[in-house]
């Protein structure tokens, strides 16, 4: 199925006027003042494909937000962008998620640098499969930086290529 992108043109009238007054407070770390305004796209219907085959018949892929990259093999996020960043990293499925970094500063580290499983749940997805519980897992999963205000470019861009890649 194809992604309903009806509300994007709208969205990108509302974002432009509104990119030009939150940019500063962004800039100033105001978000609480910058967001108050923000455009948020509004859904009236939510889609949904039925799972149809077991569990254990099926292959599970993981999209986290939590802006994790591997160091020495990616590029981190740049959380300086105060657009944020609309990129995402592809991690190989057999990567111990205690080698991976969290380069996105919009929230605390604390939890999930304790485990990891928190914001990838990677090992225990890895025991669901040898417990036979599930299928098996891809053979990559996603990263992306949670942050980021330009929802009509991830939803236009990096969604489809996560999803189609996810298929």
């Amino acid at each position: 199925a194809k992604a309903d992108c009806r509300w994007v043109a709208d969205f990108r009238s509302r974002y432009d006027a509104w990119w030009p007054g939150a940019a500063p407070l962004i800039e100033k770390h105001d978000y609480a003042s910058a967001f108050k305004t923000y455009p948020w796209p509004a859904f009236t219907e939510t889609p949904w494909t039925p799972v149809t085959k077991p569990l254990g018949a099926l292959r599970i892929g993981v999209v986290t937000t939590g802006g994790l990259y591997r160091a020495g093999h990616d590029v981190p996020f740049d959380s300086k962008a105060s657009d944020g960043d609309w990129s995402f990293r592809a991690i190989p499925a057999e990567t111990p998620i205690q080698t991976l970094v969290i380069s996105h500063e919009h929230f605390p580290h604390e939890t999930a640098q304790a485990d990891m499983n928190t914001i990838f749940p990677l090992d225990r997805l890895r025991e669901l499969e040898a417990g036979g519980e599930i299928g098996g897992l891809t053979s990559t999963h996603d990263s992306l930086m949670g942050y980021c205000t330009r929802a009509a470019d991830i939803a236009e861009t990096m969604a489809p290529e996560i999803a189609s890649r996810l298929k």
